[in-house]
């Protein structure tokens, strides 16, 4: 289906990065292990149109990968729920020079708190941090509030093909 195509946007510098602010009562945790089965759980209330989000299977996929490091794994919590989160992943192990923010979730009833800003801003940060010079995701154009987010925050439209073209021309097309 034409709305849930993935497309991909770029931020070309990590230059100029705004300073986090968290609300009153949040705070900025990283992964230390152990929350595995909690992060899981999180993701499917986050993105129920994926499924479930099975512990195993994203160990796998992202844990036992050479390019996975757990200081880029971002969680915002309050009073020690976690509320929001995204990471960094290296589509490359050896990857130098740009970063994927992967996985920005932020849990249905604290959306339009500005979490979403702020957790993929943390991982920005720790992208510019560890030496990289570029930034990258890949969303969906329905998600309209989170595609607003990442055009607020540097990121453009990088079309890899027709079809990803034509979703950013209906995406941008007038009312």
């Amino acid at each position: 289906m034409a709305d849930h195509l993935t497309v991909r946007m770029d931020r070309p510098d990590l230059e100029g990065l705004p300073p986090l602010t968290l609300p009153r009562g949040y705070v900025l945790t990283h992964d230390t292990g152990g929350v595995l089965e909690e992060w899981t759980e999180f993701l499917t209330l986050c993105f129920p149109e994926n499924g479930v989000f099975e512990p195993a299977r994203w160990r796998t996929q992202f844990l036992e990968q050479p390019q996975y490091r757990p200081e880029g794994v971002m969680f915002i919590r309050c009073d020690g729920v976690l509320c929001a989160t995204a990471f960094l992943w290296l589509d490359e192990p050896g990857e130098k020079e740009t970063g994927r923010v992967h996985w920005v979730g932020v849990s249905p009833e604290r959306r339009g708190l500005g979490l979403g800003r702020q957790v993929t801003l943390a991982v920005l940060h720790h992208m510019r941090d560890v030496g990289l010079s570029r930034a990258m995701l890949e969303t969906q154009t329905f998600r309209i509030p989170a595609v607003r987010l990442y055009l607020s925050m540097g990121f453009t439209p990088t079309p890899r093909n027709e079809a990803e073209q034509a979703d950013w021309d209906r995406f941008f097309a007038p009312p």
